[in-house]
């Protein structure tokens, strides 16, 4: 019993709400309710009009005179209902307030109360065929006057309710015995016609409210969907079966530039078509395939040019599964098209000259290989550009730059790429390869050209370049050996004295592997023991005493064998190992004065790119400190490399480590560009004489004159000179005869392990002494 219950409960405070609320919401429901009893209200009026004909009829030709007033009182109150329909909008009520809604149901009771009349006073006096007649025509119209004012339920119920008193009244004033069951046959059927009313009264109410929530979501939805078009820039397209728009929007009209009504006589994909031709192939498909497609790229030509956009939609289909049409969006996609082309031209775009860069450079050789295209890989790299662009600024250096570019550009022609790969580094690709001449003539052609002045801002600059060429035929190498080819046909080009050009070969091939193989192993050298140093005396000639030692050091690889230091040590230097060599070489040196080689100055050779590393100096003074070595007994050689980048900063340098105590040597005396001027500012002790020199004071004059002059220079500015490479007596007694003071070379000894060091020497030799001079420990 609850549910039931607690359903008329509901439906008592519903109906009270709905003629009771002041509420919009609610005055929406009753103007629906409302309208839909008034539409019927002809159809319904003329049904009682002519219900109360027939019981005219049925009283004929006897009328009562009191029956043709009630007749005429029914047709008066028909009349009023039709008046009410006709003043009724076209398109119904859309409110309604709660007086109207009580008018209509009092309407009800009048109508049902005419009908009571009529039968309270002449169904208990009439005949059979009277009766029969007013019975039939009530229970009709008690339950179609019940159905049709169901929206208006109080209406409902109390015109159902007068008509049943009415009849019971009537049954009653009969006196007839039989007519009881009639009776209660009414009380039966009457309820179930209100039951009945009421619950189609509440299923009409919840489908008015369920109408009216879809079509506030609908107009949300357009609201929305309008908003998209004029925020999104997108158009939503929506077709039938047959492939027409069923709506065109203004978004849609502008993307495709639509004529009036075109979209009435083609179809949709008819008309992207026609505006984007290469969609005719898949469009067809699309259609015969009804598929869904997301991200269609158009390309549509139109008055205000290339607009690119993309196609996404889905087919549609009913309940029973059958194709009733597509739905989709069209989005321009223009500026995103434009800004990717852009990106996608800044990517392979040098910024400063307009070239092609390193990753078109890439992609355009990838391309050629694809095909397996012959083609020329040049890689060029200027000469004398950094010492311009640090002495007069980068505005400088970026204006040659261009100036560069376009004298590259001017001397290359059709199937020639020219890029900037970054700094001063330029390549250029020629394909195909007809003869390797044209390749060289090409090379030495751009050679010629950049090393014309070039003018920038009012000043005359000559750069130059220096050119490696790799040379790829069908079937060649791959991109990055290509690359790799040509950068060490550039090193070859640069170490053979720059302003030229040099074409790979299998030897420089060799040679980089060779070189791989050091830079591989040195690595590890030093913790895998395969680097050791080797010492070479010292001897002062006055005394013909060792007086001290060079530290040497000596690799034996396990695939190469010996590699000498001339070659580990330049490698070492470019790759970033001669820190750590250099660092382990002095603690061996420091190591070895304080126990083995004590009394001894002991000689390290130092790289100039170790010494301009900031902690060089706190490192040396830290090794001096560990090892409790005076510093006058270490010397550090140094080449006139050290000076060379950046003179100020390494006299700052040599003049710190001069006042630690550490002395200094001047290596490969007399080879360099400006000697002598280094003697009047750096700090250094000693002068240490080419070997070049050396293996010519026998066979030359000139070289005999520069050591003896190299040896007098000396002694004016107080400096103490060695003689280094010394092989024969005759050498030696040149030497003395120049004034030099020591002397090492493998006349004394060669270089040799810790513990073969000699401590002794025997007499001096002297010209009869043939060969080297190999003293024992």
């Amino acid at each position: 019993m609850k549910p039931y219950s607690q359903t008329f409960d509901s439906l008592r405070d519903d109906i009270a709400q709905m003629y009771s609320s002041n509420e919009r919401e609610m005055a929406l429901l009753r103007g629906a309710h409302l309208t839909s009893v008034v539409r019927v209200t002809p159809a319904m009026m003329f049904a009682n009009v002519g219900a109360g004909g027939c019981i005219l009829l049925s009283f004929s030709p006897d009328i009562p005179n009191g029956l043709w007033i009630w007749f005429c009182a029914l047709t008066a109150i028909c009349a009023f209902a039709f008046v009410g329909w006709w003043r009724l909008p076209n398109d119904g009520l859309v409110i309604s307030g709660v007086r109207r809604v009580k008018r209509s149901t009092l309407h009800a009771a009048a109508l049902s109360g005419i009908w009571g009349v009529m039968i309270v006073l002449w169904f208990p006096t009439g005949g059979g065929l009277q009766q029969m007649t007013i019975s039939t025509l009530a229970t009709g119209l008690i339950g179609a006057g019940g159905f049709v004012l169901s929206p208006l339920p109080r209406a409902s119920i109390l015109y159902i309710g007068v008509y049943t008193l009415a009849s019971l009244i009537g049954l009653l004033l009969t006196g007839q015995p039989q007519y009881v069951v009639f009776a209660l046959l009414l009380c039966l059927y009457s309820p179930m016609v209100v039951i009945g009313a009421l619950l189609s009264w509440r299923k009409s109410t919840d489908l008015i409210s369920a109408q009216r929530q879809a079509t506030r979501q609908g107009e949300m939805l357009s609201v929305l969907l309008e908003d998209f078009e004029l925020d999104a820039g997108d158009a939503l397209w929506e077709t039938g079966a047959d492939g027409m728009l069923n709506h065109v929007s203004p978004r849609l009209t502008e993307l495709l530039e639509l004529k009036p009504d075109e979209h009435l006589e083609k179809r949709f994909m008819g008309l992207l078509s026609e505006r984007c031709p290469e969609l005719q192939d898949q469009s067809t498909e699309l259609i015969e395939c009804r598929q869904n497609f997301r991200g269609l790229p158009l390309t549509v030509h139109g008055s205000r040019g290339v607009r690119h956009l993309t196609l996404t939609g889905k087919i549609l289909l009913d309940d029973q599964g059958r194709f009733v049409g597509r739905r989709g969006i069209l989005s321009d996609v223009t500026d995103k098209v434009n800004n990717e082309q852009m990106l996608r031209t800044l990517a392979h775009t040098d910024s400063l000259t307009g070239l092609a860069n390193r990753f078109k450079l890439r992609d355009t050789i990838s391309g050629l290989l694809a095909s397996d295209q012959s083609l020329a890989l040049l890689s060029v790299d200027l000469d004398r550009f950094k010492s311009i662009n640090d002495n007069h600024g980068h505005s400088t250096g970026d204006a040659l730059l261009q100036v560069i570019a376009r004298r590259l550009l001017g001397n290359t022609g059709q199937s020639m790429l020219v890029a900037r790969l970054g700094g001063d580094e330029f390549a250029v690709v020629m394909w195909p390869v007809e003869t390797i001449q044209a390749v060289t003539d090409l090379a030495q052609r751009l050679i010629s050209n950049l090393s014309e002045p070039i003018t920038v801002a009012e000043r005359e600059f000559r750069v130059g370049a220096s050119i490696g060429i790799s040379v790829r035929l069908p079937g060649g190498p791959h991109l990055d050996d290509l690359m790799v080819q040509s950068d060490m046909a550039l090193y070859t080009a640069k170490a053979a004295g720059r302003g030229c050009w040099s074409l790979y070969s299998e030897e420089m091939g060799e040679r980089s592997r060779r070189r791989l193989a050091i830079e591989d192993g040195l690595r590890h050298a030093v913790e895998r023991g395969e680097i050791d140093v080797h010492w070479q005396p010292k001897v002062d000639l006055a005394s013909w005493q060792i007086i001290g030692a060079e530290a040497l050091m000596r690799w034996s690889h396990p695939e190469l064998g010996r590699v000498g230091p001339d070659e580990f040590i330049p490698i070492a230097e470019q790759c970033g190992l001669i820190e750590h060599l250099g660092r382990w070489v002095l603690e061996q040196a420091c190591r070895a004065a304080t126990n083995e080689l004590q009394g001894l100055t002991i000689s390290v050779n130092v790289s100039a790119m170790q010494v301009q590393f900031g902690h060089f100096l706190a490192d040396l003074t830290a090794l001096l400190e560990r090892h409790q070595l005076e510093p006058q007994r270490l010397e550090l050689e140094l080449t006139e490399s050290v000076i060379l980048d950046d003179p100020d900063q390494a006299l700052a340098m040599l003049h710190a480590i001069r006042e630690t105590g550490v002395r200094l040597a001047l290596d490969d005396f007399g080879t360099g560009y400006s000697s002598l001027s280094y003697l009047r500012t750096f700090p250094f002790d000693t002068l240490k004489i080419d070997r070049s020199f050396i293996t010519e004071l026998l066979s030359r004059e000139d070289a005999r004159a520069i050591v003896r002059m190299i040896t007098e220079l000396a002694i004016t500015l107080g400096k103490r000179t060695v003689c280094e490479g010394v092989e024969t007596a005759e050498q030696l007694d040149a030497i003395c005869a120049t004034g030099c003071n020591e002397v090492q070379g493998y006349l004394i000894s060669a270089p040799v392990p810790l513990h073969e060091f000699p401590r002794t020497l025997p007499k001096r030799p002297t010209e009869s002494d043939l060969g080297l001079f190999m003293p024992s420990i």
